[in-house]
């Protein structure tokens, strides 16, 4: 490409006119180092390790004579490095995929983390013991198993609701009668099959499992509307409902009613509830969606208000509805519904399956079904969820099988929007240079900082844990590493302007060398320093993006001053102040050179100051004449004051969030139907909840020799108590803990309920059964409880024969065909050999598995289940010679300490931030009130940045306590630059200042517009934590300049 001549040697045309030439590089070299030592005297400076006798840096003068050399040699190095890298990491990781996956994240001595990894690991050793032992293999019928869901979410845009007029539900049944009205939707629908599997043969008719919808009831095959009217009629009357709920689980004749619960009402009351619960079920059974629409949807809406108001008839219409629908707001703003897609494909046996082989066999069911929905339906359900589809209605969907592709999509597009913001830092390296070798290079070697660091943090350091947040690195190192290119490159601009240190080459380069390469090296140790303060925090991905952000700094700073600085000297050579199109080999060097120019231009002028660029004298001479005049300081402090006042009384009242984090824009469509997922409907009797463990017979983990960075995947050793006894009262009383959480109502509201029942996990309940009858084949006497009043106790001698027949039974509390080592897999802690230990599960009422509460609403429900844990070790502990331990497996607990964690390490890693770069400015320059003011500033832009969050509206989530926790890291540079320049300035106080805005006011300059403008696209980012974190870099970036 084509150099730019940009600089102008003299306004006036002083300079001399003098021949160019190009001679042999080493010619005249060894010419100028002869010229020198006549005029200078061999021996004018002592001689060192680091300098020869003219005091220019030896490295220096290595570079200057070998510019070509050095250069390319520096190349192949990072060229090396990075396929070294690529053979060392890249091809090893599985997948593809170097990153070390966000599970498993928390402090490693938090109790909750020791609690959660001793249940999963030791479910893992025993699972893995069992299936070792020949326990694992069964055969799977085809479309029997859950492969995905696809949920359908509605909006009203209509005050009546969605179910207030026909055209909003016909709209909803569109959605739906995309798949049920396709002939291949049957090929891969979760198929409804049979209680007894052994009647199911080959010609056996099996349907698709019904949707989950209220539009079940609205197009109900058959609708009476006297009974109807009579059940609504019953319904009115409080004092009913109130025996309804009361009589609760007893209601139901098929199930057990616990001595307990029939104490509370009488046989009177236990008739009506039987009677009533009878016409219910009678008239719900025939709500299939198979009808035409009813033809009083007035009258449905009405029951379905009713229904909800009794805990055994809620589960039939509760899904669907809002949580502001009531008898007194029939009207539902939203609705929901689900479709479930069955695998596998055809009838399996996992016997002699290796874990690699049915692994790889789910996958590729998983790829036919999602190839299936693009080719099929996609298109159709866009169309749907056009806004311009439904006047009355917005319709939005997502669906587990190809929400992978529609997250890829985003990423990449947001990928895509981070290519301007480097394209933009490329373009003004180029502008502000002059040269588009220059930034060329200059690209390269930011770029590349980010190869070669990775190689220095996971093959010379070993650290294997490469955090999802190291990708912010890219980011990082554009803004710091063009701030650099700017210092070094501005050092070498001006070097033209002093008449001492145009002597040769080596001397001017000597001066940029040493000018650029202190100041850059105190703003990278002060960078790199503040980065490692995440050190401070317990979590290992915050850990691993502090050490990668210090070393890609690091990195960048050696190849500023290695490959910039040659390639500095190759422009000065062959490029600078002519137009020619070439490569360092071909081309030969100017002569005579650009700085004998620039002497003779100087020379030429009397010695007088030559007139600079325009952006420097004007930061040299209006910018610095500003702040010198005391009423222009006066004002400054005024304004500074007010704003840092206003900050502070900001920053004091923020938050922690309450709610959960979004993870796309707020006007996402898939992110819209999320939210309105988690925040407008209730509890229903067919939501899943989270599963909370109480378990006997562990002992807590034992994480010695653990350290994640090193090890992503070691967590510990699960450890088992051996005085642990399933002995019969040990039975009795876990029994008897389930049958509690099942309907005393002190737990309603901690403990989800299906139908009046608290939804608990007792593998014990169906073991005690299986002991009695031999099977689980009438379901009717297991739920009843008739084996109750049997000798039901198992005799721990017998578990060897009899656990392998019982885990391959079907479950009764079921209705998918699941088997009982299904149902029960973290609960039965049976290897193969010896029950190690024994659990109950429950489902929390407020906290499901999927998303991320807030910290506000998981502790309060943490704080429960602790009082229920103490509970359970009264009446449990004891009899089973153990402590109980109680922890869920979805991390939402161990997120919650680590919500915790994130404001703690915000605050840590912020005051540390700014302590450390007091003591880096002190040391380097030795002057107290300098590193002190320099340090004010640096904690004035934490608080600037805080308390314009606030002004945002945001709240302190995980996205906003990393960003806080790095802000000291991305805030020093230019305060850091600026008191560096001042201070190696000669002259009193006003000369210091107009020297140090005259030498880095345009590279600071340069580098606030590089980073800002680089961070806009990023504002428009789906992805809220790049959106967030573009926010946060132009706010930082801004303040600190």
């Amino acid at each position: 490409s084509q150099e730019d001549e940009k600089k102008e040697v003299d306004d006036t045309d002083a300079a001399p006119d003098v021949e160019k030439a190009v001679l042999p590089y080493d010619a005249i070299q060894n010419s100028k180092r002869d010229d020198v030592a006549e005029t200078t005297g061999e021996n004018s400076f002592k001689k060192s390790c680091w300098s020869d006798s003219r005091g220019n840096l030896k490295v220096v003068n290595l570079v200057v004579r070998n510019p070509c050399k050095i250069f390319w040699l520096i190349i192949v190095i990072v060229m090396a490095l990075t396929f070294m890298l690529n053979v060392l990491v890249f091809r090893k990781a599985e997948d593809g995929n170097p990153f070390t996956l966000p599970t498993n994240e928390f402090d490693l001595v938090d109790e909750r983390s020791i609690q959660y990894d001793s249940l999963r690991l030791a479910s893992d050793q025993v699972k893995g013991a069992r299936n070792a032992a020949g326990m694992k293999g069964k055969t799977t019928l085809k479309q029997s198993q859950l492969e995905a869901i696809q949920y359908w979410v509605f909006e009203a845009s209509t005050p009546s609701g969605l179910f207030g007029d026909e055209q909003s539900i016909q709209g909803m049944k569109d959605a739906y009668d995309i798949f049920l009205n396709d002939a291949g939707y049957k090929d891969y629908c979760l198929y409804n099959y049979p209680r007894n599997l052994a009647l199911v043969t080959e010609n056996t008719t099996v349907e698709c499992t019904p949707p989950l919808t209220p539009l079940l009831m609205y197009y109900a095959s058959y609708w009476n509307p006297e009974v109807v009217d009579e059940v609504i009629g019953e319904l009115k009357d409080p004092a009913k409902v109130e025996v309804l709920n009361r009589v609760g689980v007893c209601a139901n004749p098929l199930a057990f009613c616990p001595p307990q619960v029939a104490e509370t009402f009488t046989p009177q009351e236990q008739l009506y509830a039987i009677q009533l619960g009878m016409k219910v079920l009678n008239m719900t059974s025939s709500w299939d969606m198979k009808g035409d629409l009813v033809d009083n949807i007035t009258q449905a809406t009405e029951l379905a208000s009713y229904l909800v108001l009794v805990d055994a008839y809620a589960g039939a219409v509760d899904f669907g509805f809002d949580q502001t629908f009531s008898v007194e707001n029939p009207a539902s703003q939203y609705s929901r519904g689900i479709l479930f897609w069955g695998g596998p494909y055809n009838n399996r046996n996992t016997s002699g399956l290796s874990e690699e082989q049915a692994k790889e066999a789910n996958k590729a069911d998983d790829e036919k079904l999602k190839k299936y929905i693009l080719d099929n339906y996609l298109e159709k359900m866009d169309e749907q969820s056009d806004p311009e589809t439904h006047a009355s209605l917005n319709s939005y969907y997502f669906m587990t099988a190809i929400i992978g592709d529609v997250i890829l999509d985003i990423v990449t597009q947001d990928g895509l929007l981070a290519l301007f913001s480097f394209a933009f830092v490329f373009c003004w390296i180029r502008l502000n240079t002059g040269s588009w070798f220059l930034a060329f290079v200059g690209f390269f070697e930011i770029f590349f900082s980010i190869p070669v660091a990775w190689f220095l943090f996971t093959v010379v350091f070993q650290i294997k844990y490469f955090s999802t947040l190291n990708t912010l690195a890219l980011f990082i190192v554009a803004a710091i590493g063009a701030d650099d290119i700017f210092i070094f490159m501005d050092a070498y601009k001006q070097s033209q302007y002093h008449l001492d240190i145009l002597t040769d080459l080596e001397t001017r380069m000597s001066w940029v060398y040493r000018r650029t390469g202190t100041a850059m090296a105190i703003t990278s140790a002060t960078t790199c320093a503040a980065f490692l303060c995440t050190l401070i925090t317990p979590l290992s991905s915050i850990q691993s993006f502090g050490i990668f952000a210090a070393c890609v700094i690091l990195i960048d700073y050696v190849l500023v001053m290695t490959l910039f600085c040659t390639a500095v000297v190759i422009f000065h050579d062959r490029f600078e102040s002519r137009a020619k199109c070439g490569c360092c080999c071909p081309c030969g060097v100017q002569n005579p050179s650009v700085t004998e120019n620039a002497k003779a231009a100087i020379e030429a002028n009397d010695g007088d100051e030559m007139k600079r660029d325009r952006v420097s004298e004007f930061f040299r001479t209006k910018v610095s004449s500003f702040v010198q005049k005391p009423l222009a300081r006066l004002v400054l402090a005024v304004v500074f004051l007010s704003w840092v006042s206003v900050s502070i009384w900001q920053a004091t009242k923020i938050e922690p969030t309450k709610e959960n984090e979004q993870f796309l824009d707020e006007n996402h469509p898939l992110q819209k139907s999320i939210s309105i997922l988690d925040k407008e409907f209730p509890t229903a009797n067919d939501d899943l909840g989270m599963k909370v463990y109480f378990a006997w017979g562990l002992g807590l983990v034992d994480r010695s020799g653990v350290n994640r960075l090193l090890d992503p995947e070691n967590f510990g050793v699960p450890t088992f108590e051996s005085n642990f006894d399933f002995n019969e009262q040990c039975q009795v009383e876990l029994l008897s803990f389930s049958d509690k959480l099942k309907t005393d109502n002190k737990y309603r509201g901690l403990i989800k309920r299906k139908n009046g029942v608290g939804q608990v996990y007792s593998f014990i309940e169906e073991l005690a059964a299986f002991n009695v009858y031999g099977n689980l084949n009438n379901c009717t006497e297991v739920k009843k409880g008739d084996w109750r009043s049997a000798d039901w106790q198992i005799d721990t001698s017998d578990l060897p024969e009899m656990m392998p027949k019982f885990l391959k039974e079907k479950t009764c509390f079921a209705d998918d065909g699941e088997t009982v080592g299904s149902r029960y897999s973290k609960e039965l802690g049976w290897d193969g050999n010896t029950l190690k230990y024994a659990a109950v599960s429950a489902e929390s009422d407020k906290l499901d598995p999927f998303g991320q509460d807030s910290e506000f609403l998981t502790r309060k429900e943490y704080d429960q289940f602790i009082l229920l844990a103490e509970e359970a070790e009264e009446l449990v502990s004891v009899q089973c010679s153990g402590s109980v331990i109680m922890t869920d497996l979805d991390e939402k607990f161990v997120f919650m300490n680590n919500q915790s964690i994130y404001v703690q390490t915000a605050i840590q890693s912020a005051i540390l931030g700014v302590c450390i770069a007091f003591v880096v400015l002190l040391i380097s320059t030795r002057v107290f009130h300098i590193a002190l003011f320099a340090s004010l500033s640096i904690m004035c832009v934490l608080i600037s940045v805080v308390g314009t969050m606030v002004m945002l509206g945001w709240y302190l989530g995980s996205i906003e306590s990393i960003l806080i926790g790095i802000i000291a890291g991305f805030s020093v540079d230019y305060v850091v630059h600026l008191a560096h320049a001042y201070e190696i300035a000669s002259g009193d106080t006003y000369e210091r200042i107009t020297e140090a805005f005259g030498d880095l006011g345009i590279s600071v300059f340069n580098g606030m517009i590089t980073s800002v403008v680089a961070s806009i696209p990023l504002f428009f980012c789906q992805l809220q934590f790049f959106a967030k974190f573009g926010t946060f870099l132009c706010l930082t970036i801004a303040f600190s300049w």
